[in-house]
């Protein structure tokens, strides 16, 4: 016999890293309404990792953080786990700054208007977004670039702490 832990929800093991479960339920819900104007999910890079940053202007990427799971012992081999995970969002173009704000905003609605979206795919109990705040990027002056002389360019990044909750048991198999 082999002991093993499992989701609670999902009564099996994590279907996927979680970092990757979150860009893949942010993109699966971007099309929601919230009120904010925000790119297309097709326009947008989601990702665990910037990449080449070829072929996008915004991105969405979500890290995750050096210390991942802190568990908390609930009895009867139940165990509740945090996970925190960073999202960067970065975008380039003439409008960087308004997009990224937008993408803001709207990735903080879905998230706090509902927390519990993840639970029957990936067995998140509940999913908690803070306070997106500034990376500085070198680049978040407007500058006029050979490629568009006649247009502002500017480059901006963001990031929020996101806390995924999830419960996991001990089971024998």
């Amino acid at each position: 016999m082999t002991n093993k832990l499992v989701n609670a929800r999902l009564n099996a093991v994590m279907p996927t890293d979680p970092a990757v479960a979150l860009w893949t339920w942010l993109k699966s819900v971007w099309g929601t309404t919230t009120g904010y104007t925000v790119p297309a999910s097709t326009a947008i890079k989601f990702d665990t990792k910037f990449g080449e940053q070829k072929g996008f202007l915004n991105f969405v990427i979500v890290e995750n953080m050096p210390t991942i799971v802190k568990p908390m012992t609930l009895g009867g081999a139940r165990y509740s786990n945090e996970e925190v995970k960073r999202i960067q969002i970065l975008c380039i173009g003439t409008s960087a700054k308004n997009t990224k704000w937008n993408i803001e905003r709207h990735i903080d609605s879905l998230i706090k208007g509902n927390p519990t979206g993840m639970q029957t795919t990936y067995g998140m109990n509940e999913i908690q977004c803070g306070t997106f705040s500034e990376i500085g990027t070198g680049e978040t002056e407007q500058k006029i670039t050979a490629l568009q002389p006649t247009r502002a360019f500017q480059r901006v990044r963001s990031f929020a702490e996101v806390t995924l909750k999830y419960d996991q048991v001990a089971t024998t198999a």
